[in-house]
């Protein structure tokens, strides 16, 4: 059998089992297929089809149960920087009369794109969660999750002087970025 074959097989012999698999730990049936579909991606893409298949299962199920840590770890760090953010955007606007750099934040606000800057503004001022917002931009949930991430880049870049003045969020987003 060719990798190609073997790939196959083992795609169209495992991918619903490691679907259900995955679910027991992730319930977000989207999240599920992504991570499932990164396994076998990141498989084909490293040729590791010859050494693995003689206890795929096992393997698979291992390298599925750290992809679900993985995304679990990353959701915390993105909400825990949301938090913050949200709760010094939140004592900015309380101190808005004495806060020195509300126009940078105001300005780097307005430079996203409108989709980017609806989605930032919705989850971190409304705390909508990430199928709310899908509902009302008309759009996925991973879409969301692009939006936000490249909002925090974008804004990451526009402030990063300014981020150095509150050690909290400076502190998570050299976590996340």
């Amino acid at each position: 059998m060719t990798e190609e074959q073997i790939f196959e097989h083992l795609f169209r012999t495992h991918y619903q089992d490691l679907c259900q698999y995955a679910a027991h730990y992730v319930s977000d049936p989207q999240i599920v297929e992504d991570i499932v579909q990164g396994f076998f991606v990141t498989i084909w893409e490293n040729k590791t089809l010859s050494a693995n298949v003689h206890h795929f299962q096992s393997y698979a199920q291992r390298a599925i149960h750290n992809r679900c840590l993985n995304y679990y770890k990353a959701e915390l760090s993105k909400e825990n920087f949301l938090a913050l953010f949200l709760e010094e955007w939140k004592e900015m606007q309380q101190e808005r009369d004495d806060f020195p750099h509300k126009e940078r934040i105001q300005a780097a606000l307005h430079r996203l794109p409108p989709q980017c800057k609806r989605v930032f503004l919705l989850r971190c001022l409304k705390n909508m969660k990430y199928k709310e917002i899908a509902d009302i931009a008309g759009i996925s949930v991973n879409t969301v999750k692009y939006h936000l991430g490249e909002a925090f880049r974008l804004m990451h870049e526009e402030l990063k002087d300014l981020l150095r003045l509150m050690p909290p969020v400076a502190f998570v987003l050299a976590q996340l970025f």
